[in-house]
C-alpha cells in the first residue's frame, strides 16, 4: 500500500513540475513574442510618419511607465490590455489643445496631467471607474481623453 501511494505522490509531483516549466515556457514566449511586435510597430510608425509630435504606448500583461517631457507634444495614444499604465505628461507644455485616445482593457491607467490644462473625458465607458481631480478653467487650453475603456479604472490628477 505505501508503495502504491509513494508512486501516485512522485508521478503527481512530476506532473507538477512539468506544468509549471510549460507554464513559464509559454510566459516566456509570450514575453518574446510581445517585444518583437512593440519593435517592428515602433519601426514601422517610424517608417510611415517620423515628423509626428503625438507619442503611442502599448502594454499588454505588464506595467508600463512613460514619461513625457516633450515641449511640443500635441498627444499620447495609449493601449492596454490587463496591465498598469502611468502616463506623465507634467514635463509637457500645451500651448494648444491635446489629445489622449485611450483603450483600456481590464487595466488600471494613471495619467498625470500638468497645471494649467483643463481635462475633458468622453467616449465608451463598460463597467469602468474615472477619476478626475483637475481642477476646471475655460481659458486654458484642454486635454480631451477619448476614451474606450472596458473594466478599467482611470485616474486624471495634477502634477504637484
Amino acid at each position: 500500500m505505501s508503495k502504491e501511494s509513494s508512486s501516485k505522490t512522485s508521478g503527481l509531483k512530476r506532473f507538477i513540475r512539468r506544468l509549471i516549466l510549460f507554464i513559464l515556457f509559454i510566459e516566456a514566449v509570450t514575453a518574446a513574442v510581445l517585444k518583437v511586435i512593440e519593435y517592428f510597430k515602433s519601426k514601422k510608425a517610424e517608417e510611415e510618419n517620423p515628423k509626428r509630435d503625438f507619442k503611442e504606448i502599448f502594454n499588454f500583461l505588464g506595467r508600463k511607465d512613460a514619461a513625457f517631457s516633450d515641449k511640443n507634444i500635441s498627444g499620447v495614444i495609449s493601449k492596454n490590455i490587463m496591465g498598469s499604465t502611468s502616463l506623465d505628461l507634467s514635463g509637457a507644455s500645451f500651448k494648444e489643445d491635446g489629445f489622449i485616445s485611450l483603450s483600456s482593457f481590464c487595466s488600471a491607467v494613471y495619467i498625470v496631467v500638468p497645471k494649467g490644462v483643463n481635462v475633458k473625458i468622453d467616449g465608451l465607458i463598460k463597467a469602468s471607474q474615472i477619476d478626475c481631480d483637475v481642477d476646471e478653467d475655460s481659458t486654458l487650453p484642454t486635454l480631451y481623453i477619448a476614451s474606450k475603456i472596458t473594466c478599467s479604472s482611470v485616474y486624471v490628477t495634477t502634477a504637484e
